[in-house]
Formats: C-alpha cells, structure tokens, sequence
C-alpha cells in the first residue's frame, strides 16, 4: 500500500497528524505528470528576485571573458577620473600653490611666431616663452636673452650679445642658433606662405651668427623701429627643426609648446590650460601651478567668479566686471592701454565716403564723453592716432567736439541737407544719409553700437548695425574691405610708428590700413621717420602726420581702454601700473606668491 493509501485510511480513522497532512499535500515523485513539459518555466519575478544568484552564475559560466570585461571597466572609470578637472586641481592643490585665472576668449595658437592680436594666446606665451629683447614703456630696448647690443652709426648693423644660460624646458640650453632659427623660421612662413609673421618686417634682412654668442643683423636701410621689431619670442630648434615648414602651423606646438619662460603648459583644453613652474627657469617661480580657465562671455565668468572658482580675472570690459566691487577681498588694479585704440573706420573706397567733408561732419555729431559715460566704458577718450603719453604727441590736432552746427555745414559742403520735417539729413536725391556699422558681436559691442546708432540717429543720420561672427568679421570683412563702417580696435607699438596703419601701400589683406587712407605726404613722412633715428627729427615728421591725417577724418577715433585686473588680496604680485600691453602683467610672475 502508498503511502498515501496508508495516509487516507489514517485519515477516515482520525489518527492523521498536522504534520503528515501537510506531507500529503507535496508532490509526489510517483505522480506521471501528464501534459506539463519536463523544462522548468522562466519567471522574470523569480529572475529578479534572485538576481544575485543568478548574476554570480553568470559571471562565473562566462569565466573568463567576464574578469576581463570587469578590468577593462574598472581601468576606464580610473582613467577618466584621474583626467577630470577637479581631482587635477585638488591633487595640485595639497601639495603645491594653485594659482587660478578667468578670462574671456578662445584658444587660437600659442605659436608666438605669428602675428595675433589674440590676448589669450598672448597670455600663456608671455607665461611660456622669452623675448629675444624687451621694450620698456618709454620705447627704450632691455636686455632678456639678448644681453648687450651694438648699433653701427649709419643704422644698418646691429650686434647682439646672448645670454648662454637660459634653457628650455626640456633642459636644453638656450644657444644662438635658436635665436637665428626663429627669425629665419618667420621669413620663411611670412615670404613662401603668406602667414602674418614676426618675420614679415625682416624680409630683406641678413641674419649671421658671428660666435657662440652673438649674431648679427644686417638692414637695407637704416630703421628706428628695428628694436621693436626683433622683441619677439624666441622657439627652440630642436624642436621644430625637423617639421616641415608648411606644417609648423598645425603642429603641435600651437597647443603643446616648448619655451624657455617660467611656466610650461602640461595639459590643454578648449576651456582651460594647466601650466606648472619650469624647473630650467632662471629662478625658481614661487607659484608651482597655474590654471588660466576661459569663458564664452561675460556671463561664464561672473558665474565662476561668484562662485569662488578664481583668484584673479582681467579685461577691458569694465562694466561687464563691475560685480566684482561687492568682494571687498579682491584688488582692483587698473591702468591705461594706450597700446590700444577703439575706433569707428571709415571706407574711403565707398563712394558715399570719399568726401571728407561727410567723414568729418560725422565726426562732430558724437560727443566722445557721453559716448563712454553712458557705455559705462573706463578708458581715455582719443583724438589722434598717437596717445598723448608718448614723445611724438601732437597737441595741436583737429579735434572734433561735439558740434552740431559745424556737423551741418560739412555735410552741406558734401551735398546732405537737414530735412526739418523728418529731422533726418538727405542728398539731392531725397535719401536719407545712412550707413552699415559693422562689428564683432558679443554683448559689449552690442551694446556701444547701439549706443552709437542711437546718437547719431537723434542727430539725423541713420546707422544699420551689422553684428558679426569672428570669422564673419575677418574673412568676409576685413579679408575683402567689404564694408562701410567697421567698429575695430586696434594695437599699435610702444614706439610712434605707424606705417603699416596709415600708409597707401598698406591697403590691401593682411595688412591694416583698413580704411584705404591715401595721401601721399603722408607716405613721405611716415617713410623718413622710421629711416632716421634723430629723435628730433622723427618728433617733426610725427607732427605733421598726426594733422594731416585728423585733418582728412579716415576715422573717429573713441578711446583708449583701461585694463582692469581684479585678484585676491592676499596674492601678491607685480606692478601693474606701467603695462603697456594686458599680457606684461606677467613678466614678474615668478615673484607671485599666494
């Protein structure tokens, strides 16, 4: 008998227990399970409810497949965390002084042998590299690498001493034969490929090595500017020596570069540049790291800055930066740029400009002082193309303050006549006098444009704003002279030259008479005084320019902006009161301390 029989007879006579019943009640082996697959369903409740088991099983059927898998798992998350931005940040931070710096703008290349207006890419070339000569802001040369210098009398020989104990970051020494590459290297990339270089103005120059520590130059004709233009940074040899010169544009160099400054750029980002103290420098900076973080504008900034992200920022923005006035533990140093100069250009080639008298009748209807009030713009309004500061001022320029009555009799003189009725000036054919304003846009310029339309509008001329993109703005603007007027901002030298500004033979792409200014007693003087250098005598020559070329109106010029660097009081650096250009604030940065 089964034991189930057995179970229900103990059953009908009562004598089953609690727990025998509930044994009954369990499958028995006995059972032919008809109908029911012998494979055992799945469950997905079951599945994830014992998903531990279930993984462990899988882990080890899949053995070993599934420890390589997990190591190439485990090795990946470890890399990507060692390259984040903050564990770099506060790795270097507890074991040496970070030094933290905002500004706005993008990376372009910090190859110093072409010729940018970029401030970023000058920042980390003034951190990385070392001029060959340093100019002083009276426009005097000083020794760097170059220690001592000889001038022949006629002017058109010049013999340079070098200091053998600079080196580069990699330990190589610092030799002559780098400084020759670098010039030679320059003419190259100016003459065979048409680059913008520091070569440009050395094309019919001879350069020589005479021994291990000095070279010489040999010029055509004499050039006062001559000093200024061999101030450049100087690239090592053994490191672009063997990339063809075709390719040294894109190299990389332009983000990685080698130099024989105090800091060395160890990791580069389209957002931010680590740089760490050159262990081969001269002197042993105090600061070991510097992060320099940029942003798309403004805005990116005060938020990092608020935020506590930075120890200092800079620009020319002043009121884009004025949030920093509520962090009493910040310092403001501010100086003036007279390297620089905002203006409004006019196209002389656009028949609706070639009259002067339109050009100057323009000029008299802005009032330069409310002009820069209302852009809450901290700067030094300008009269001329040489800044009051420098040996070569003219005092006795035109000026054209605001005028209104003045304004209206130039633009008579040009044929516009004031319509009473609609308050705007017309031409004999009824239009109404109008022009395009072309510009970089971001909200700055945004904003001072307006201001501008706005003034003149009142005035009765009507301004088109055309705001651009920076590559819209060098390649469909300036590349082509395709416009009417252009807000620009342009940098000059230390010294009063400005030949490749103004002169009719520096018209045309890439060089910079934007305007298409040409008179040719203009040519004449700005031609003798860089042959000549008799101070007195280039001090006359400078003279007559300035009013000649006020006195034709090519422009208006606004004003020069003040430089604004904010950093924490407690870090100490350098004097900032005589730069000339934002990026010389670090030529002591290796006495910075924080």
């Amino acid at each position: 008998m089964s034991k189930t029989t057995q179970g229900l007879e103990k059953s009908r006579r009562g004598k089953l227990s609690m727990k025998e019943a509930f044994e009954l009640m369990k499958p028995s082996n006995d059972v032919i399970k008809v109908g029911v697959s012998e494979k055992k369903r799945f469950s997905l409740r079951d599945t994830l409810w014992n998903y531990p088991e279930n993984v462990i099983k899988l882990f080890k059927n899949s053995s070993p497949l599934s420890f390589i898998l997990i190591f190439i798992l485990l090795g990946f998350g470890m890399f990507s965390f060692l390259r984040s931005d903050a564990l770099a940040e506060v790795f270097s931070a507890k074991k040496t002084s970070v030094f933290v710096e905002g500004n706005v703008g993008a990376i372009s290349s910090f190859n110093p042998l072409f010729i940018s207006q970029n401030v970023v890419d000058k920042d980390i070339q003034a951190l990385v590299f070392e001029k060959f000569i340093d100019i002083a802001k009276d426009g005097t040369p000083q020794p760097n690498i170059a220690k001592q210098w000889i001038v022949a009398e006629d002017g058109k020989t010049y013999d340079f001493i070098i200091s053998l104990d600079h080196k580069w970051q990699d330990g190589e020494k610092l030799t002559v034969d780098d400084v020759i590459f670098t010039f030679e290297l320059a003419k190259t990339l100016s003459r065979d490929h048409g680059y913008d270089t520091v070569g440009s103005s050395l094309a019919d120059v001879k350069i020589n090595r005479i021994a291990d520590d000095k070279l010489r130059f040999t010029l055509p004709e004499g050039n006062s500017t001559f000093f200024e233009v061999v101030s450049e940074y100087i690239v090592p040899k053994h490191i672009l020596e063997g990339v063809a010169t075709a390719d040294i544009p894109f190299n990389s160099f332009t983000r990685y570069p080698i130099g024989s400054g105090p800091y060395k750029v160890y990791r580069s980002e389209p957002n931010v540049v680590y740089l760490k103290a050159s262990e081969y420098y001269w002197v042993t900076p105090k600061i070991d790291t510097i992060v320099y973080r940029l942003y798309s504008d403004y805005k990116a900034l005060e938020s990092a800055f608020r935020n506590g992200v930075l120890d200092a920022m800079g620009g020319v923005d002043s009121r884009s930066m004025s949030f920093s006035n509520e962090y009493p533990e910040y310092q403001e140093y501010e100086t003036v740029l007279n390297s620089r100069i905002r203006m409004i250009i006019f196209n002389t080639r656009k028949e609706k400009l070639e009259n002067k008298d339109t050009r100057i009748g323009i000029n008299y209807l802005i009032n330069k002082e409310s002009l820069l009030e209302e852009a809450e713009i901290s700067g030094v309004v300008a009269n001329g193309p040489i800044a009051e500061s420098s040996w070569a001022y003219n005092k006795d320029i035109a000026v054209y303050e605001h005028n209104l009555e003045k304004a209206a009799e130039h633009f008579k003189s040009a044929g516009y006549i004031k319509n009473e009725s609609t308050g705007y000036f017309e031409g004999e054919d009824k239009k109404i006098m109008s022009f395009t304003l072309s510009y970089y846009k971001n909200d700055f310029n945004d904003y001072l444009a307006n201001i501008f339309k706005d003034m003149l509008k009142d005035e009765g001329v009507v301004i088109n704003l055309e705001p651009l993109s920076y590559t819209q703005l060098s390649q469909e603007i300036v590349a082509t002279r395709d416009f009417e007027l252009l807000m620009y901002e342009i940098i000059t030298t230390v010294d009063p030259d400005q030949y490749n500004l103004w002169h009719s033979l520096k018209s045309n792409y890439p060089d910079l008479n934007l305007s298409g200014y040409s008179y040719e007693r203009v040519d004449i003087l700005l031609e003798d005084a860089r042959r000549t250098t008799d101070k007195k005598v280039r001090t006359e020559k400078y003279i007559l320019f300035q009013k000649y070329l006020t006195q034709d109106a090519p422009v208006i010029f606004l004003y020069h902006p003040n430089y604004k660097y904010i950093v924490k009081k407690d870090i100490k650096v350098g004097d900032l009161e005589n730069i000339i250009f934002p990026h010389q604030r670090f030529e002591d940065i290796a006495y910075w301390s924080k």
